[in-house]
């Protein structure tokens, strides 16, 4: 094992944590989440696995926060029957017993596309490191989502995480201009030191004219998968009212970002969410009244898409460059090197689901190219029917009347928006079935209780709602 130099900052910042408020840590916590390609660790004995920052200091989180009675109690009412959070809990346990029984039962009966393979070929179906590695990260996303649905029960703890949420989304644009500075200037290696993960970093591909933006993640996917979570979230909270000019902005921005890096998986995630939610606030806004935000939205969009595709369609040498954009990163896309070795993932996986007779090959044993065929491939039937029992729970719960806080409504609807986009991008592109420790961040804000009825926030702007209770401060 050997320790780098973030991780020794994270470990000292995780000291420091103890000492301080615990809205420090909760800031720290959340912003190191966009540390994708920085390894904390490095176990050499698991093949050289890498822990991130927000790993280690997923420990000191556990441990300032938990003292706290009141966060415990939410903590553990959050995985209690009839929550969402217990059909996660159900699932991480089915998880951890297919990764080590499943490998060792099927061995050698069927082919997988190892999650940490040293080659591009199959190889016959075996107990490896990943099994382990990889139940070790869902029970890291099981505790993160327990420990901050315990923040979020509070009205304070509602007002920490949104500023924090914010914060981290402001600093993953300013990764992204920093990446494409430093790409400029020729000094990538000062971001060697986030950039020290045992995987491939794709840090000076250029495509379509344009330098690839991977901001402080491994890649272009990455990035724009994580962008594009934040893009909802802001959006969400813009169309609600809440800190109008500024959640625009980042909305904008994030966009922006989303365009210019040059990611399928952004390119096709932004369409896809865009065009799920403005069919949904057409509805809302057919059956109620809604802000002058969702009128906006609603009515702009289409105009501003026209708008745009005509002028670019009026330029001869704008339109033929549009057309190679959609032909490379859209509709070529399968054609392609990389498109056709994520297809073989893909249809390996779901022939490894067949030949264990639809109990999967366990977690952790095989890669896909999509969140949802990797859960199926490692966790079967009755895995992926758990795991989508929480998914149930955090989109389709209603809130109880008593639930009190317009402000965590605004917040528990723009996170669950981010886990739909997450959602989204990980069905396109992710290789196993770890979402990541963000989007269960979001996903423990999104099933907090501290919510009026939805029809109600809707008809008023929220901080109107609480102006005259509390004062909120700037959000960063």
């Amino acid at each position: 094992m050997s320790i780098e130099l973030i991780g020794v900052i994270a470990i000292v910042v995780g000291l420091i944590s103890i000492f301080r408020n615990p809205s420090f840590i909760i800031y720290v916590f959340v912003f190191s989440t966009l540390l994708g390609a920085a390894a904390g660790l490095i176990l050499d004995s698991l093949g050289g696995a890498s822990v991130s920052p927000a790993h280690l200091l997923l420990g000191f989180v556990v441990y300032r926060l938990m003292n706290d009675r009141e966060i415990a109690r939410g903590a553990i009412d959050s995985i209690k029957p009839g929550r969402p959070g217990f059909w996660l809990a159900v699932t991480v346990f089915y998880a951890l017993v297919t990764a080590f029984i499943f490998p060792r039962l099927f061995a050698g009966e069927t082919f997988v596309f190892p999650v940490r393979a040293q080659n591009r070929y199959t190889e016959l179906l075996q107990p490896a490191t990943s099994n382990l590695t990889q139940s070790v990260y869902l029970i890291g996303n099981l505790v993160c989502f327990a420990v901050v649905s315990g923040v979020a029960s509070s009205r304070s703890g509602t007002k920490v995480l949104l500023n924090a949420v914010l914060a981290t989304a402001v600093a993953n644009l300013i990764f992204a201009c920093l990446d494409l500075a430093t790409y400029t200037t020729n000094t990538a290696e000062i971001f060697s030191f986030i950039r020290n993960a045992s995987y491939t970093i794709y840090a000076d591909d250029v495509a379509a004219g344009f330098k690839r933006i991977i901001g402080s993640f491994t890649e272009s996917s990455a990035f724009g998968s994580m962008t594009l979570g934040y893009f909802a979230l802001t959006m969400r909270l813009w169309l609600l009212g809440v800190y109008p000019r500024f959640t625009l902005s980042v909305t904008a921005l994030s966009c922006v970002a989303l365009l210019f890096a040059t990611s399928t998986t952004a390119y096709v995630g932004l369409v896809l969410y865009l065009a799920l939610l403005y069919c949904e606030l057409l509805v809302r806004m057919m059956v109620g009244p809604v802000l002058p935000q969702v009128r906006l939205f609603i009515f702009a969009t289409p105009v501003l898409l026209a708008t745009v595709l005509i002028v670019i369609a009026l330029n001869d040498t704008s339109w033929a460059y549009f057309q190679s954009l959609l032909d490379t990163f859209v509709f070529n896309k399968l054609n392609t090197a990389s498109g056709e070795e994520r297809s073989a993932w893909n249809s390996q996986a779901l022939q490894s689901f067949m030949d264990t007779y639809g109990f999967g090959v366990g977690n952790g044993s095989a890669r896909a190219s999509s969140f949802l065929i990797a859960t199926l491939a490692g966790l079967g039937v009755l895995g992926t029917i758990a795991f989508g029992l929480f998914f149930a729970g955090l989109f389709l719960t209603k809130t109880r009347k008593s639930s009190v806080d317009p402000l965590g409504y605004a917040l528990q609807l723009g996170a669950r928006s981010s886990c739909v986009a997450w959602l989204i991008s990980n069905s396109l592109s992710n290789p196993t079935i770890d979402l990541g420790l963000a989007f269960f961040i979001l996903a423990a804000i999104g099933c907090s209780r501290s919510a009026p009825e939805p029809l109600q926030a809707l008809t008023l702007p929220p901080w109107k709602q609480w102006e005259s209770k509390s004062a909120i401060g700037r959000p960063v």
